[in-house]
């Protein structure tokens, strides 16, 4: 048995009212509509309209509404068919066994236009029950000598039709309620002859329903049978037609199922607490405090961890007891030795912080770090911005009884332990492996991998010396907002750092903890000063930060990390001092404004590139596709530990952490995979190869995706068990109230109206429902989702006209109109500067001036929004990817002491993806990961070769071989040992992603060299080869930018953000067909 509905009260009231707006009877049983409120227009879903083909006029409208939108969005074919714009009939199809006789409930109702004494213009349409889902008309129906039978029903207004299809010892029924009118032609007569709110319901009489079949053309490979095994609780019971299907899924075996048009799922949360009952341990170990304490004795440690590791254990033996299918057994034994291995790695880990002294120490400062960092992300310090203190700021006692609390989550502290050891010898063979968090959106995986970036860079330090100096982690991200937001988090663990070195008498030296973010100039300042007109270098921005009189921040660091002071001031300020920047044409670095703060000297965090290069941070911080300047500026040999005299002063860093991995993928995954090859070439050349963890909340195939990526193996923490409702660190919480998912789709009208009617219906509810609920702000900030920038801009539109129009139509008290609607947009055309006011404005509370009240936005609000308060989202038209689809909507409903997250997915009839998640809506939501696509990464395709492989030859000759200055391109050689050697060991490691593939790496890296050595021929009269010239005659140029203008060998990206190349199009038609 399911546990029950544990919904929001709140949240079906929005969900009651959206069905009264578009569903209706908004004004009940005898409800009343206006002479020119036609029905069909008032409504926009459950209606079966008279039998008809529409006109042309009609279908061209929509059929334009759906034309898809630009590059950039959805490129669904529209549905070019006759009868769905105006659908006159709607279905479910459902299995069983048995005797094949069906009890049919059926409901609907008509509108009738009475007139006034004005005849048409007073009259009205008036609202009457055909048959009401309370008392609906009840049909038992049986085959008989036929597999399909037809009843009136709706006394006479419709008919039902049940074709029932012999299958597997049972039978496939499919039953449709038609409309039985025929359309007169005239949209009023018409209107009388549709069936609104219709519905129907079906039960076995004398059999009982079975899982809805699925033919499998080609047998399922280990992964598919094991998402089969794990999702074996979560069958389909029926398939929706022109509608969705739902079922009773309070039971194991469902008694009915239903035609639902705006269908709703609750997706429940997963619990990460400890264990209780014969799982139980004793939760102090997972306390920052006791972890943080070196003097707490090793084998008083040794013993919490091995009670810790005890209980997962086992839990390991309880699921070995589990029953599961015949076919899913050797899925299962695969499943737990997986669980097995992570256990011993667990184990490992525990010796090895218990044991060795420097990881001991490694291990307790880390968790003191962490610890200090998540005190200072509270609202009462770094969490929240603060105007300049004039008071002092006092440090607060972090091992008192106030932050006693503090813990990880039980998947937090395993994921620390089964990583260490290969942190603490790169001899060991899972050093090579890639260890993957995968764990739903909001879970904490930031947490996990933060503490890992601590210890490691506390380790170079203790165990390395002077030479674990330097850049340590490099940590990536594909997002612009994504990356700004995490900078912020990862700014307080710094700050935390340093002020345990400043601290500490043992060995952390003298040279700072810092951070560095490497971000195109979109984003952040590229250099001190720009040059000429150039407005974008750092102190340019600083001198015009000054004199504005609203300063907008474009550094990326809003408020000091430590104690929240805002970094700029709300408006224009005399004293220099409020301003938290220093900056000159040579030099630029951030401070706390407030005096007694401990950074107010220096904070330990910097965002221009000069000054990274010049000081390579011990955390960089970039999106992925800055990495594609390796290529272009030798300066970044910094951040591999080479000095400016190309001495290797310190080791390149040692630790890789990829966040959202699944991101990675399709164009931008193909390119980053041989990017990336170079990078490790250069790492592996210069020291040992490094260790390399990424996360996701979504991935399929991620073997795939991580052998093609990084040429490694992959680990996956937590390993699934026997269910995908228990890893034992994550568990749907049954008991627990989830986001609810509701989709509609609907036919009659525009998408467009479909849409405005929709938003405009949720923005009113808040005020119809219970204007003085305090729990309305969850729902106040209406979040729309779009798949292009052509559709966010309509929205715009929209949202500043048609829906405050629409709001005013079905306001029933206009006292209690929500008027002057604050319209804001997140994507990617908002400048880099706006993002953190956007992102603060999100934050502020319903009451608050600044409050947004719709926020249209694109895939930019999909990761690395963590906004708690955020309760309501719209999603215009299904995401490419259910990837896309889970993170977009995770953005809302992640906080568990508010109401349940409210997801309206909007569909369109004329998008066949659209449609066909609409029709599977129910099976869909409750079993959301399982359909997660998997994804395609082949970087050793050959356009991807011809694109970026000499990229990489280029990164790994000037990083790795001694040759970094532009000037040397010209001193290439293959012949050259340290060349040689280097080719050599990037050659294997692009053949390793793909071994198939090797003769045409190893073919096109020879073409490569060939073509270089001849550019660098130094003949008496010929230019000298440069990496990049500035043009003349004397010297000619290696590299010349892709979409760029000028002359040189190889065109060469200058970023991965745009790696897929557009086509020409060319129509043909009667008058230029050749």
């Amino acid at each position: 048995m399911n546990a029950p509905d544990t919904t929001t009260p709140g949240a079906e009231k929005l969900l009651e009212y959206l069905t009264r707006q578009l569903v209706g009877p908004a004004g009940g049983n005898c409800e009343e509509l206006d002479a020119e409120d036609l029905p069909d227009a008032h409504y926009t879903l459950a209606i079966l309209h008279p039998k008809a083909v529409p006109s042309e006029s009609v279908q061209s409208e929509q059929l334009e509404d759906s034309v898809a939108s630009d590059v950039d969005g959805d490129t669904d074919e529209p549905v070019a068919t006759a009868y769905q714009f105006m659908p006159a009939s709607a279905g479910i199809s459902f299995y069983v066994t048995g005797k094949p006789e069906l009890n049919v409930k059926v409901w609907g109702a008509r509108y009738v236009f009475r007139e006034g004494a004005k005849k048409r213009r007073d009259g009205k349409w008036v609202h009457s029950w055909i048959a009401d889902p309370g008392s609906p008309e009840v049909h038992q129906v049986a085959p008989g000598t036929v597999e399909s039978v037809t009843v009136q029903v709706l006394k006479g207004a419709a008919e039902l039709h049940v074709r029932w299809r012999p299958m597997k010892g049972g039978w496939l029924a499919t039953t449709t309620l038609i409309n039985a009118e025929q359309s007169a032609g005239d949209r009023r007569t018409d209107n009388e002859r549709c069936i609104f709110q219709a519905g129907l319901e079906c039960a076995p009489a004398g059999g009982s329903l079975r899982p809805y079949p699925s033919p499998r053309l080609v047998e399922p490979d280990e992964e598919e049978l094991e998402l089969a095994m794990l999702y074996r609780h979560s069958p389909t019971w029926a398939a929706g037609h022109g509608c969705a299907s739902v079922w009773d899924s309070d039971s194991d075996l469902p008694g009915w199922v239903r035609m639902s048009f705006l269908p709703h799922a609750e997706v429940k949360p997963v619990t990460t607490k400890a264990p209780e009952g014969e799982l139980a341990y004793d939760t102090d170990v997972l306390r920052m405090q006791f972890l943080q304490d070196e003097s707490v004795a090793a084998k008083d440690l040794k013993k919490k961890l091995l009670s810790f590791l005890a209980s997962y254990e086992k839990w390991h033996q309880l699921r070995g007891m589990d029953s599961v299918p015949e076919e899913f057994e050797e899925t299962k034994a695969q499943n737990l030795n997986r669980v097995a291995e992570a256990i011993e790695r667990i184990r490992e880990g525990i010796e090895v912080v218990t044991s060795d002294s420097v990881a001991r120490k490694c291990f307790a400062l880390a968790n003191r770090a962490m610890l200090m960092q998540m005190v200072h992300a509270g609202k009462d310090f770094g969490g929240t911005d603060k105007a300049r203190r004039k008071t002092k700021f006092a440090e607060p006692d972090y091992f008192g009884e106030d932050f006693g609390g503090f813990r990880w989550r039980p998947f937090q502290l395993a994921f620390q332990l089964l990583v260490i050891p290969s942190l603490m010898d790169p001899k060991r063979p899972d050093r090579k492996a890639v260890d993957l968090l995968w764990f739903p959106t909001g879970g904490g995986k930031t947490e996990a991998y933060l503490a890992l970036a601590a210890f490691e860079m506390l380790r170079r330090r203790l165990q390395q010396g002077n030479k674990g100096l330097g850049t340590a982690i490099i940590k990536r991200y594909t997002l612009r907002l994504l990356t700004s937001q995490q900078f912020q988090r990862a700014a307080g663990l710094i700050c935390a750092m340093e002020r345990i070195r400043a601290s500490d008498k043992t060995g952390l030296g003298h040279e700072p903890f810092t951070l560095g973010l490497w971000v195109g100039e979109g984003l952040s300042p590229n250099k001190f000063a720009g040059d000429g007109e150039d407005s974008k270098g750092a102190f340019n921005q600083y001198e015009a930060l000054i004199d504005a009189e609203k300063p907008e921040n474009p550094y990326q660091l809003s408020q000091c990390p430590w104690c929240g002071t805002r970094l700029v001031p709300s408006s224009k300020s005399e004293d220099l001092n409020d301003y938290g920047v220093r900056a000159t044409t040579t030099s630029f670095e951030f401070y706390c404004p407030t005096d007694s703060c401990p950074f107010h000297e220096r904070l330990p965090v910097n965002v221009v590139d000069e000054h990274l290069f010049d000081h390579p941070p011990s955390f960089v911080i970039g999106t992925i596709d800055k990495f594609a300047r390796l290529a272009w500026d030798e300066r970044a040999k910094s951040f591999f530990g080479t000095s400016a005299d190309g001495e290797q002063a310190t080791d390149p860093p040692s630790l890789i952490i990829q966040d959202e991995l699944h991101l990675i993928s399709g164009p931008l995954g193909t390119i980053a995979g041989i990017y990336e090859a170079a990078i490790d070439t250069v790492i592996g050349s210069l020291g040992t190869d490094p260790k390399i963890v990424a996360a996701t909340a979504t991935i399929r195939r991620a073997a795939d995706q991580v052998q093609r990526l990084y040429a490694r193996e992959h680990r996956q923490f937590p390993p699934s068990g026997t269910s995908v409702e228990d890893s034992y660190f994550a568990k749907v919480a049954r008991n627990e109230r989830g986001r609810v998912y509701a989709g509609l789709m609907a036919q009659g009208v525009t998408s467009v109206t479909s849409l405005v009617h929709t938003c405009a219906a949720l923005t009113q509810s808040l005020m119809e429902i219970d204007p003085d609920d305090p729990e309305k702000d969850t729902w106040w900030t209406q979040l729309v989702y779009h798949n292009s920038k052509r559709e966010l801009g309509k929205t715009m539109t929209l949202a500043r006209d048609d829906i405050p129009s629409r709001v005013q139509v079905i306001a029933r008290d206009q006292s209690k109109m929500r008027a002057n609607l604050n319209v804001v947009e997140l994507s990617a055309s908002v400048s880099g500067s706006r993002l953190p006011d956007v992102l603060a404005d999100l934050g502020k509370p319903w009451d608050s001036k600044d409050a947004i009240d719709i926020l249209p936005c694109t895939s930019m609000i999909s990761v690395g929004v963590d906004v708690n308060r955020l309760g309501l989202m719209v999603v215009n038209g299904q995401p490419k990817t259910t990837a896309e689809y889970i993170q977009a909507s995770s953005r809302i409903g992640r906080d568990k002491d508010r109401p349940s997250g409210l997801v309206i997915a909007h569909y369109s009839w004329t998008k066949p993806r659209d449609r066909s998640h609409y029709e599977s809506f129910f099976p869909y939501h409750n079993a959301l990961y399982r359909e997660v696509e998997p994804t395609s990464v082949t970087p050793c395709a050959p356009p991807a070769l011809a694109r970026a492989l000499h990229a990489a030859l280029v990164i790994v000759v000037r990083m790795a071989a001694g040759l970094s200055s532009n000037e040397s391109a010209g001193d290439f050689d293959p012949g050259d040992p340290a060349v040689k050697s280097t080719m050599a060991r990037l050659e294997r490691r692009i053949s390793a992603a793909e071994p198939e593939e090797a003769a045409r790496v190893s073919a096109s890296l020879r073409r490569l060299a060939r073509e270089w050595h001849e550019s660098a021929d130094t003949a008496p009269g010929k230019p000298r080869l440069r990496y990049r010239s500035s043009g003349g005659r004397q010297f000619t140029s290696l590299l010349v930018g892709f979409e760029g203008g000028g002359s040189g060998l190889w065109r060469t990206l200058n970023s991965m953000r745009h790696v897929d190349t557009p086509s020409r199009i060319r129509l043909l038609g009667e008058e230029n067909e050749r």
